[in-house]
């Protein structure tokens, strides 16, 4: 069994009064924390390391580890910030995921322990679903979301930083109706590298 700890944040709302200039991060406070034990969760995502010998997942907003054969699961990542979907490298080395840490949910790096995380994409607002690797471990694929129009695209972002390369242009517009709306999630790589399923 795995004790869970959840911080509960309030963001601050000033009325008649100008407002600060926005720092980088999270604009939450704690003000309590909840703490449970579980062994179990729903809406988890998950991935086995390349050795085989370990499950990472989310749970509640952060990254966990267990050793595939059982035990006590391990947190990686902790905090106010939502992290999820995290995928390992093809060399196992290093994490993909998405987290909402600097503010907005963007797709992050971290070593395979959770340590020295890396912000790669800096969307301001939007939505990123399934990250993967490509197989050199160079790019991370990822399904996004641009300010409402209800359509994912699949983005590159390189693990040394950039603005992203958009892979698919599906181009939809606020008009164009729902079912003629392509949307793009969950690509993978082929093996080669040479294509996206």
């Amino acid at each position: 069994m795995r004790r869970i700890l959840c911080i509960i944040g309030v963001a601050g709302i000033m009325v008649g009064q100008e407002k600060p200039a926005p720092k980088p991060g999270l604009p939450l406070k704690t003000e309590r924390k909840l703490e449970f034990s579980t062994d179990e969760g729903t809406w988890l995502s998950v991935d086995v390391s390349r050795d085989g010998k370990t499950v990472l997942f989310d749970l509640l907003g952060d990254l966990y580890t267990v050793p595939i054969t059982g035990g006590e699961a391990k947190a990686i990542t902790t905090g106010l910030a939502f992290d999820s979907q995290a995928v390992y490298s093809p060399d196992g080395s290093r994490i993909a995921f998405v987290s909402d840490r600097s503010g907005s949910e963007n797709i992050w790096i971290a070593k395979a322990d959770g340590t020295d995380p890396k912000q790669l994409s800096r969307n301001q607002q939007g939505d990123f679903v399934s990250p993967s690797w490509t197989p050199d471990g160079e790019y991370v694929l990822v399904s996004r979301n641009n300010a409402g129009i209800g359509t994912h695209e699949i983005w590159m972002y390189h693990i040394n930083g950039g603005a992203g390369v958009q892979v698919t242009k599906a181009l939809p517009t606020p008009t164009t109706p729902r079912e003629k709306r392509l949307n793009f999630l969950g690509a993978v790589a082929s093996p080669d590298g040479k294509a996206f399923y």
